[in-house]
């Protein structure tokens, strides 16, 4: 019975605090209904675009309301939109075991598989639409188009008898159905179904009867099946159409000549050769026609001298025929006359060189030079090889005025495989390959020309700057120098050699060879002592070097050939704060900006410098030099936040913290979205014990950086000095190995925060075998300055359960690096025994743990006894939650659960162990449980064992 009733007190107890806790977070989280899900899903996708939170809210309402349709399928709907097919179709297919014939989620799945090209899927989805709205004219045309995709020409006919009964006054089904007969009639001609494919075009053409595919397809079909005479009438219809289409006069024309109607078939044949005529088709169908008509009987004779003219043989006459159309300026009929001559007198040497006469004047120099080539070939000639040479130099001019340097290129490249090493084919070609960007192609071409005049200056100074161009420079500079020296007065050889010098250099340079560069660079600069390139190419060399004082020497000698140069100041503004001489690199940088106050690149490096040399001052600690430069760079650039900040940051170092606000402060305002400077802020604030300023900004530190929970910890932190006030309950429950009742104290306290301390009341409720009692306490923490702080209690009752008096009082002291010490002592007054205790204790941190020994020397009747307690704490976070473990030997004043006769305990030997944990939640509240285990000595009666639990909970408010 007895065990009962302390169980029972136990489950009451947990469940009190169940239900205070239980009821807290209900008042925080609240509940949502699915419909107000939905409607936050719908604003989350369709006005926020934030695919994720409306999945979210779907899935929360889905997990209240699992057969609500509605979010089922806008959740399908968003997988698909966040590329999750799978998923889409899944949750669509849940509404259609639910609702086989819904329409929204059939839609869906038809639009879906459509979208990744299963079509057959697609389709079975667009049948069970149909089963419900099996005329319904949108759906026929859904599948009649995945019919047509997938090819089943099976469905689509059985689709097209749907919509034709239906739907044939629809101007869309109507365009469907004259497109599906065309296909089927092309179909059938494929097939060889010309019967077939005969009806589909009769079809098409009962609607249209200007259909030219309809009319075309139906004259091959009929020419198929062997009724040509039935097939002209339709080529009649396509040229009463299209009267210029030269492939159905052909057609008609060989019709009519093939069924023996000779005459018919000339005036088409007399057109096609007229309009096309150097087609040798045309020609040919029209001499055919004319050689038809010659056969005839009592043919007239021009029919004959037609077909002469078609088919010459007199050289004369072609000569004459030549003439006269060149006479009348009619090239392109000459250019043919020749053509045709040298049909019949190939190679003729007359005709060719009047042919290239005629295509040079049509500036045709491609076909002139073709010609010559012929010419050449079959007539070598001194004069033939010029003729040639020079038509092929007019070719690659024109191609290179019509920018096609390749074509020009490939041009002369011919014409050398003709004549080997011609000198003004190599040197026009060398000048195309060069403006092909080619110059090592070039050059070669350029060698061919000086192995046979090497002294030519004019090729010398070309090849110099084709080895330029092939990055050769040293070797381009070699020439370049011997053509300076030949020639002193000549301005651009120098300028050549100058120039190609200092790309040697530059090439060298790029491959971090410097030794070989900086000769190069001195010479430039005996010829061109300000030139200013070398000079910084030199300083630049000996930086990269590490050779900071060599290129602090060059920038001196620079700066005596370019006095005040921006650039070279700026150099050695770099170079001497590189050497950590910022004072002097600052007066040049700060003289530059006086110089150039528009120049933000100047502005930047005295800011950088004025910057830099803060850092340093900062990290030596010399706060008052680094603020004062800080603010000069301030004066610089007083919207600069980098400036801002490292001002906030050395004010706290000088705890100068209304100097920190202003300054951060005044960053903020040029962007409020900077964590630094908030952070600084705040802390300036929390030393200022403006701790409810200071958590509002932690709290703008949250926003902005939600993902960061040390602002969110800090934020409590800082409201937590805000609480002056605090309420627990604390409860302690014994139990014991021997045939003894449990034992437990209640207790209910108040603490009020003050700014040097705390001052606690406690009322202890005592149940325990010999009875029940209450017990009165006041505690206090005292903080003297940093480093001394005291701790007092006094206790008093009239109860058996707890000591008359308890009395006690410590002094602690603060080290550094983390120790602290404690003397101090206790007094316990139970019944007629008074029992007095010294204390003594250190502790120390070691990052997140510490440990504390605890001494107890107590003296009863000339007698001492002692105790010790090692406390050893984990903590979690800013030392607010921890993990503890405590092992003590003896009994000590400090035991709450024995204290009531610590006369009497405080000579047995024990020990215990005790294990638990605190936590503070978001500064508020304070939760904390622990379990101790004690092993007592009993005079004659050996060992005790006790078993304690200890639970707290504690709430802070205004």
């Amino acid at each position: 019975m007895l065990q009962r009733s302390v169980e029972k007190r136990c489950i009451v107890f947990f469940l009190s605090l169940l239900l205070i806790y239980s009821g807290l977070s209900a008042q925080r989280s609240g509940l949502v209904s699915s419909d107000v899900l939905y409607k936050m899903a719908l604003k989350a996708r369709n006005e926020e675009k934030d695919y994720a939170k409306a999945i979210k809210f779907c899935k929360k309402a889905l997990s209240q309301s699992p057969d609500y349709t509605d979010i089922r399928i806008l959740l399908g709907k968003l997988y698909q939109e966040t590329g999750q097919p799978v998923a889409a179709a899944f949750e669509w297919n849940v509404v259609l075991r639910k609702e086989p014939a819904n329409s929204d989620a059939l839609h869906s799945l038809v639009n879906l598989y459509y979208s990744q090209g299963n079509t057959a899927e697609a389709s079975c989805y667009v049948d069970m639409l149909l089963e419900k709205t099996p005329l319904d004219k949108d759906l026929l045309l859904k599948k009649y188009g995945l019919a047509e995709e997938r090819g089943d020409v099976v469905t689509q006919a059985k689709v097209m008898g749907l919509l034709r009964n239906h739907y044939m006054s629809d101007p869309k089904v109507a365009s469907l159905l004259e497109d599906y007969q065309i296909q089927a009639a092309r179909r059938g001609r494929k097939t060889g179904d010309l019967s077939g494919s005969e009806k589909m075009y009769e079809q098409v053409l009962l609607k249209d009867k200007n259909n030219a595919e309809a009319l075309q397809g139906m004259a091959s079909t009929l020419e198929g099946q062997g009724r040509s005479r039935e097939a002209l009438s339709y080529y009649n219809k396509l040229l009463a159409l299209h009267p210029d289409s030269a492939a159905w006069r052909l057609k008609r024309s060989s019709i009519q000549l093939a069924n023996g109607n000779s005459a018919a078939a000339l005036e088409d044949a007399q057109w096609l050769h007229k309009q096309y005529p150097g087609q040798p088709l045309y020609k040919q169908h029209l001499a055919d026609v004319y050689a038809a008509l010659a056969r005839q009987p009592n043919a007239p004779a021009i029919y004959t001298e037609q077909l002469l003219a078609l088919q010459p043989g007199n050289k004369a006459v072609y000569q004459q025929l030549i003439n006269q159309a060149n006479q009348r300026g009619d090239y392109a009929a000459a250019n043919e006359w020749c053509n045709k001559a040298l049909q019949v007198f190939p190679g003729d040497v007359d005709i060719l060189r009047k042919q290239i006469g005629i295509q040079e004047k049509t500036q045709d120099y491609s076909a002139a030079a073709t010609t010559a080539g012929k010419l050449l070939q079959l007539h070598p000639g001194a004069t033939h090889e010029q003729i040639y040479t020079d038509l092929q130099l007019l070719r690659a001019s024109r191609l290179v005025q019509q920018q096609k340097p390749g074509e020009a290129a490939a041009v002369l490249q011919t014409a050398l495989k003709q004549m080997p090493g011609r000198k003004e084919l190599l040197l026009r070609l060398s000048n195309v390959q060069t403006t092909l960007g080619k110059p090592q192609e070039a050059l070669s071409l350029l060698d061919q020309v000086l192995a046979k005049q090497p002294t030519d200056t004019a090729l010398l100074f070309k090849k110099s700057g084709l080895l330029e161009a092939t990055r050769q420079y040293s070797e381009a500079a070699a020439i370049s120098e011997a053509l300076m020296t030949r020639y002193p007065a000549e301005t651009r050889y120098r300028q050549a050699y100058i120039d190609q010098a200092m790309l040697a250099a530059k090439s060298y340079i790029a491959q971090k060879q410097y030794s070989a560069a900086e000769p190069l660079l001195l010479k430039v600069l005996q010829y061109a002592p300000s030139g200013k390139d070398a000079w910084v190419y030199l300083i630049n060399g000996k930086n990269e070097q590490q050779q900071p004082a060599q290129a602090l020497e060059y920038t001196d000698r620079a700066l005596g050939y370019l006095n005040n140069d921006s650039l070279l100041l700026q150099k050695k503004s770099a170079l001497l704060q590189q050497a950590g001489r910022y004072t002097e690199a600052g007066n040049i940088a700060a003289d530059l900006h006086r110089r150039y106050p528009a120049d933000t690149a100047l502005r930047q490096m005295y800011l950088d410098q004025l910057l830099a040399h803060g850092k340093q001052l900062r990290e030596a600690q010399q706060w008052d030099s680094a603020a004062a430069l800080y603010q000069a760079a301030y004066a610089l650039a007083p919207s600069d936040t980098a400036v801002l900040y490292n001002l906030t940051a050395t004010a706290t170092a000088r705890k100068q913290y209304d100097s920190v606000l202003v300054y951060a402060d005044k960053g903020l305002a040029l962007n409020a979205n900077q964590p630094a400077l908030l952070s600084q802020k705040a802390n300036a604030l929390e030393q200022l014990h403006r701790y409810a300023d200071a958590a509002m900004v932690a709290g703008q530190l949250r926003k902005l950086q939600p993902g960061e929970k040390k602002w969110q910890q800090y934020a409590d932190h800082l409201n937590g000095y805000t609480y002056k006030n605090q309420v627990g309950i604390i409860h302690l429950q014994s139990v014991y190995s021997r045939d003894l009742e449990p034992a437990s104290i209640t207790s209910l306290q108040y603490l009020h925060r003050f700014q040097r301390g705390t001052i606690t009341g406690r009322l202890n409720y005592g149940s325990r075998e010999a009875g029940n009692g209450i017990q009165l306490e006041a505690e206090s923490y005292y903080t003297h300055n940093p480093r001394y702080y005291s701790y007092g209690l006094f206790g008093w009752s009239n109860s058996d359960v707890f000591p008359t008096v308890r009395a006690g009082y410590s002094l602690f002291r603060n080290f550094k690096k983390g120790w602290e010490g404690e003397l101090g002592g206790r007094y316990v007054k139970s019944d007629t025994i008074n029992t007095y205790s010294a204390v003594a204790s250190v502790g120390k941190y070691f990052g997140n743990y510490w440990v504390n020994l605890r001494g107890f020397f107590t003296n009863d009747e000339h007698q001492w006894y002692q105790a010790y307690t090692l406390t050893n704490r984990f903590y979690l976070n800013d030392r607010q939650d921890f993990i503890a473990l405590i092992g003590n030997i003896g009994a000590s004043p400090d035991d709450r659960s024995r204290n009531f006769q610590f006369g009497k305990v405080a000579g047995f030997t024990s020990t215990s162990l005790t294990g638990g944990f605190q936590k503070n939640i978001r500064g508020r509240a304070t939760i904390g449980a622990y379990g101790t285990w004690t092993r007592q000595q009993i005079p004659q009666q050996s060992y005790l064992h006790q078993f304690d639990t200890y639970l707290l909970f504690l709430w802070n408010f205004k």
